[in-house]
């Protein structure tokens, strides 16, 4: 024995359609006009739903060309930031201090690390290989503000 095909969604579609037109049925109105009524709606929502997905896919579509634009054309606003620095020769001084600093943090976790130095923040021990990873993300701080610096001359 065949199981019974699955209403389609054209199917449903009638169905809510029929539904709905005799929920508005008049009396004196025949069956013959109340299924009219039903295949008018049942068109009418068909249309909405074609009308609908056209326009999620123009969306799609625009999106998609958007995003592509974008990333064939880079940020103007990044490019301007390579080609001129927005660094003031008044920032020199503090860029100078700051990767001064940064390269002193970067020397006191680089010692920390090879002299094997406990170190403990609360009740909790830091471990030795951290320390080398901040040693050398402090050193690329401040190498980058010192190259800034140089560069605001």
């Amino acid at each position: 024995m065949s199981q019974p095909d699955p209403p389609s969604p054209g199917d449903a579609i009638q169905a809510e359609a029929l539904r709905m037109a005799r929920s508005i049925q008049t009396p004196g109105q025949t069956k013959e006009q109340t299924k009219l009524i039903a295949q008018g709606i049942a068109k009418g929502i068909e249309l909405y739903k074609k009308q609908q997905s056209a326009k999620a896919r123009e969306r799609d579509k625009l999106r998609k060309r958007l995003l592509k634009q974008k990333r064939a054309t880079p940020d103007s606003a990044a490019l301007e930031a390579e080609a001129n620095p927005a660094t003031d020769p008044d920032q020199r001084p503090a860029l100078l201090a700051g990767g001064g600093v940064f390269g002193l943090m970067a020397l006191a976790h680089l010692l920390r690390a090879l002299l094997g130095w406990e170190m403990a923040i609360g009740p909790w021990a830091v471990p030795t290989w951290i320390s080398g990873v901040a040693a050398l993300a402090l050193a690329g701080l401040s190498a980058w503000l010192f190259r800034t610096a140089q560069q605001s001359d």
